[in-house]
């Protein structure tokens, strides 16, 4: 119980700490209310989901060894997080009120495409495959059966990514409130942009060019 509760607590610290996914769910409920926000906030999980079972297979584990294949997702998540950001510098949300409450009618994605973003955010980010691989044998034991120990943690990072990100959603959402409208919003979609932007060149920098090289 008290490895679990570890495990929890380690969890916890990382969904919260600023990342992609975290920009996206605060950038989609400042812009357009946590309701709307909750089909990213649901493929941000489901991606995170996803993630967890690749790194307990063995493509994981020739994901984190290879330089070659870490690097590919990298420069494939920093593609995604460059299209993300200059989305959001060419937005121009439309505003409309209507009894009292902030809607987007015209400038609005629809949910498969909120869905979308969340869920790729989260698939082409490199960092969680190796944080599961190196995080999951430390609370596995090998004399008990893998899948239901994989179960119960993966399921809980997951119940936790939700969560934490609807947390961050109801806050941002509350504090949109007291945002000017208009000038406000494209204020927020700019910096939203800006920070995808330095997100997706940190994952550039961070690519092993010279072991790129020497693999050929």
């Amino acid at each position: 119980m008290e490895e679990y509760l570890f495990y929890v607590t380690i969890s916890c610290l990382t969904i919260a700490s600023p990342g992609p996914g975290v920009l996206l769910t605060l950038t989609n409920s400042l812009t357009y209310g946590l309701k709307n926000a909750l089909p990213g906030i649901l493929g941000v999980t489901l991606g995170m989901g996803g993630i967890s079972i690749i790194a307990a297979s063995s493509v994981g584990a020739i994901i984190s060894s290879s330089a070659w294949m870490m690097n590919i997702v990298k420069l494939l998540g920093a593609a995604y997080l460059i299209y993300l950001g200059l989305k959001l510098l060419r937005s121009k949300p439309k505003l409309q009120n209507t009894l009292n409450e902030i809607t987007h009618s015209e400038s609005l994605p629809s949910v498969t495409a909120r869905f979308r973003q969340g869920f790729f955010v989260s698939m082409l980010n490199p960092k969680p495959i190796v944080f599961f691989m190196a995080l999951f044998p430390q609370f596995i034991k090998a004399e008990q059966p893998f899948a239901p120990q994989f179960t119960l943690l993966a399921s809980t990072f997951c119940a936790l990514v939700f969560l934490i990100h609807f947390a961050y959603g109801y806050i941002t959402t509350s504090a949109r409130q007291k945002i000017s409208l208009g000038r406000g919003f494209l204020i927020i979609n700019r910096v939203g942009g800006i920070v995808f932007i330095c997100f997706s060149a940190a994952l550039i920098l961070s690519i092993n060019v010279n072991l790129m090289i020497n693999s050929v």
